[in-house]
């Protein structure tokens, strides 16, 4: 139920893998406010104990789908969002963390 600024949360469920190695998982509570960036800041520190010593220095959300569709979101794309609008489109995806090249 949204509150008196129209914002309202949900519960995502985010993936991590770093090249063939194991998938973590990492569920957090998203605010439909959050963006990208938001989002993967939190990330960074929910994995970190986790991964010990993170790869890369930058880091971004990717949605990715079954049959191969992936699309990295922009940093002021609303991920919660997203995730809302695979309902709306018939599909099931992920959102996984991934490096990116600097």
């Amino acid at each position: 139920m949204p509150n008196e600024y129209l914002e309202f949360h949900g519960v995502m469920r985010f993936y991590y893998q770093e090249d063939d190695k194991n998938i973590l998982t990492k569920c957090v509570r998203v605010s439909s406010t959050a963006t990208t960036a938001d989002v993967v800041d939190v990330l960074l520190e929910k994995f970190r104990p986790d991964l010990r010593l993170l790869s890369s220095e930058r880091y971004s959300l990717f949605d990715t789908h079954a049959n191969g569709d992936e699309r990295q979101l922009e940093d002021d794309e609303f991920p919660l969002f997203v995730q809302l609008g695979w309902n709306e489109d018939d599909r099931e995806g992920r959102m996984l963390l991934k490096p990116v090249a600097t």
